[in-house]
């Protein structure tokens, strides 16, 4: 008697021919949950079609260790031999037998595929028919429709010598294999690209010597007291200086001060400004520091290749870096070479006074605000000279185009110039 060879899955036209011949000589002896015989179906009726679906289905419930025993997992189903006959059906397309098994199984269902093997001196055809083997990760396969022989969201199972209905503790085992999941295949390429640098920083030379610099700066410009001096000649005649410079300096102080805005700040309150600075840049460096350095890196890419052809959704991969490793998002060079784009504080104001912002209005487009007259509009002509003389100033505005002669005519013109 042939022994069933059950090593491989009977793939191919040669290997069924084996397979059906062994068959054929056990019969039903040889049926098991990986084989099921039928000496004869008619697939052109809807109602023998039912049962290659409920085979199908049961084939695919197995649970995958029990499915392993034979044919590599496969089940397989023989339609046209009988004990001591090899009679064959006749030849259906694929597609026929395809268009109602699909309903019954669903488009996610169980994978399946047939080979028609010849029968010596006959028309007629013997179908194999090849179940995937069912695997971890799997849940229940269920019916997808109702017919005569197979009903709607029941599950059916193939045991040995027969397909049935899966009992309470089959169930459970088909949830249990669809909640174990498959082992997944894993190849990740891992590359670094780019550039790994230590960065080390001298502060001393750097920051230090800048802050230092700016600090001796900023103190330089603060008023230094005069010296004092015990000669009486000398005292004298630094009074008579004092004297002249504070008459030279009256008649241009209503000027001065429509120009510039005085220092109102304190000796004290401007130190402690450089103080604040100070401590506020100290700071701010060691935040500028990492973009300075990631704008003059090239950056760091680590590039991950999957090797295989298995979709993986939200990887993670955690690399491994000896010692101290810091990363930075890489910053654009344009972006790092300004106080403002490293966030780095600016010095406080120099020592003294401020020039006034002063927004002088343009006369010649005034001229609408006056009534029209035929004499064209000009704006009035200001002049001023001084007249430096060795005790006081003296200030002549002219009130035409002309520097009036007349004493009292310029007393006028200053006391006019005064009142507006």
């Amino acid at each position: 008697m042939l022994e069933l060879d059950t090593a491989r899955p009977p793939h191919g036209v040669l290997a069924a021919q084996a397979l059906i011949a062994a068959a054929a000589e056990q019969g039903d002896l040889a049926e098991r949950h990986y084989l099921e015989l039928k000496s004869t179906l008619d697939l052109s009726t809807k109602k023998d079609k039912e049962k290659v679906a409920k085979f199908i289905l049961g084939a695919a419930n197995r649970m995958p260790d029990m499915a392993a025993a034979a044919f590599e997992g496969y089940g397989v189903m023989i339609i046209g031999v009988a004990r001591g006959a090899i009679t064959g059906i006749p030849p259906v397309e694929m597609m026929e037998i395809s268009k109602v098994i699909q309903k019954y199984i669903g488009a996610a269902g169980p994978r399946w595929d047939i080979v028609w093997v010849p029968v010596e001196g006959s028309a007629n055809q013997v179908l194999v028919i090849f179940v995937d083997p069912p695997k971890l990760g799997q849940g229940p396969f269920p019916c997808r429709a109702s017919g005569d022989s197979l009903t709607d969201g029941r599950i059916y199972i193939r045991a040995d010598g027969e397909t049935r209905e899966a009992n309470s503790e089959e169930v459970d085992l088909l949830i249990q294999r669809g909640s174990a999941g498959a082992k997944v295949e894993t190849d990740f390429a891992v590359e670094v690209l780019g550039e790994i640098a230590s960065v080390t920083v001298d502060e001393e030379s750097t920051v230090d010597e800048y802050i230092d610099r700016v600090r001796a700066r900023l103190i330089k410009a603060m008023p230094q007291p005069e010296p004092r001096t015990t000669d009486a000649a000398s005292l004298v005649s630094g009074l008579a200086g004092l004297s002249a410079y504070r008459a030279a300096i009256e008649g241009m102080s209503s000027i001065e001060s429509a120009l510039m805005e005085p220092e109102r700040r304190t000796a004290e309150e401007y130190i402690e400004s450089i103080d604040r600075w100070v401590s506020g840049f100290r700071v701010a460096w060691k935040a500028a520091l990492p973009k300075i350095a990631a704008s003059q890196l090239r950056p760091t890419i680590v590039r991950i290749t999957n090797r295989t052809t298995t979709f993986f959704h939200d990887v993670e991969v955690n690399l491994h870096l000896e010692g101290d490793v810091f990363a930075f998002d890489y910053s654009d060079p344009r972006r790092a070479h300004r106080f403002s784009d490293l966030e780095l504080p600016m010095p406080p104001r120099k020592w003294g006074p401020m020039q006034r912002s002063i927004n002088i209005p343009n006369y010649a487009n005034m001229s609408h605000l006056y009534t029209p007259s035929s004499t064209p509009y000009a704006p009035p002509s200001i002049s001023y000279k001084t007249v430096a003389l060795l005790t006081s100033t003296s200030i002549w505005v002219s009130c035409g185009r002309e520097e009036p002669t007349n004493p009292r005519t310029r007393r006028s013109c200053w006391s006019s110039l005064i009142d507006h």
